[in-house]
């Protein structure tokens, strides 16, 4: 499917206010009204969402997953990240159970998630991207289901932000290539086609692991995860589109804009590609 079109139900979400005080009372009472779904007394699933400083993305993704449709009792939970504007009033007018880790970094808003579900199985995400109703059930059923499978993720798509009439098509033809280039490192590197807004695992797999690695000296904490975890599982790409998400197209930008990231990106990954053909069992990432 070329999704050459931004979904309605994405635009939906994406068409919300950027600025709180701009969003009407009434949203807040219909998410709010939503979010007591995600607060059961014994989840199954826990949806973990990381946040810094987002107060101008994180009512968009709130509003996605207050539609979530699961059969599997799902909560949900934000990690405050030290946030310094109004990201933490916009989680408590939304009614959202969130928690508040002061260390600051990726690696410990991840751990602190960790340590807060209650569901067996642990669904990650970031406050920057829209997700559809059946994203956390269909990342979860593979953990159910399949044994020797200990993570899961899944592919994404951007939400244009220019209005110029070709900006699905050329955010289309750098999803492309991120698929092909997905592809090619499925065989040897899958662990670097895991990204930080869609990853799923079982609590108990890493916790034994001793959680993220808070401490490390690159941003890759849920890469270093997932290496990890596939020395135990093996990792399980969750292709339905009922997991696909959908994110901002704000790195993009702020490497250049459209063109000049998508070449930037091209060139980088060619110069990487020896590595993602055989990248070795024993590579050390943790480091």
């Amino acid at each position: 499917m070329l999704r050459l079109r931004t979904p309605v139900w994405v635009t939906k979400h994406n068409s919300l206010p950027e600025e709180p005080e701009e969003v009407s009372p009434v949203v807040y009472g219909q998410i709010r009204k939503k979010m007591q779904a995600l607060r059961p007394e014994r989840p199954l699933v826990s949806i973990v969402i990381i946040a810094h400083n987002e107060e101008k993305d994180i009512l968009r993704t709130l509003s996605s997953l207050a539609d979530t449709e699961s059969e599997m009792p799902t909560e949900l939970i934000v990690v405050n990240n030290n946030s310094t504007d109004r990201t933490q009033e916009i989680l408590d007018k939304c009614g959202v159970k969130s928690v508040t880790e002061s260390r600051q970094g990726i690696g410990w808003a991840r751990q602190a998630g960790l340590e807060a579900a209650r569901g067996s199985i642990i669904i990650n995400g970031d406050a920057d991207s829209i997700y559809p109703p059946g994203w956390s059930e269909a990342m979860a059923k593979p953990l159910l289901e399949i044994a020797e499978v200990n993570t899961v993720y899944s592919r994404y798509s951007f939400i244009p932000s220019r209005t110029f009439f070709a900006a699905r098509l050329l955010l289309r033809i750098h999803e492309a290539f991120a698929s092909g280039l997905f592809s090619i490192r499925r065989r040897h590197a899958d662990p670097v086609n895991v990204m930080g807004f869609s990853f799923g695992f079982r609590k108990a797999d890493a916790v034994a692991l001793g959680g993220f690695q808070v401490d490390a000296k690159h941003r890759w904490e849920d890469g270093l995860m997932v290496l990890a975890l596939t020395e135990k599982g093996k990792i399980h790409l969750v292709r339905s589109n009922a997991a696909r998400v959908w994110t901002s197209d704000r790195r993009l930008m702020i490497d250049g804009g459209y063109r000049k990231a998508f070449w930037q990106r091209t060139l980088k990954h060619l110069g990487y590609m020896p590595d993602y053909l055989n990248l070795k069992k024993e590579t050390n990432l943790r480091t």
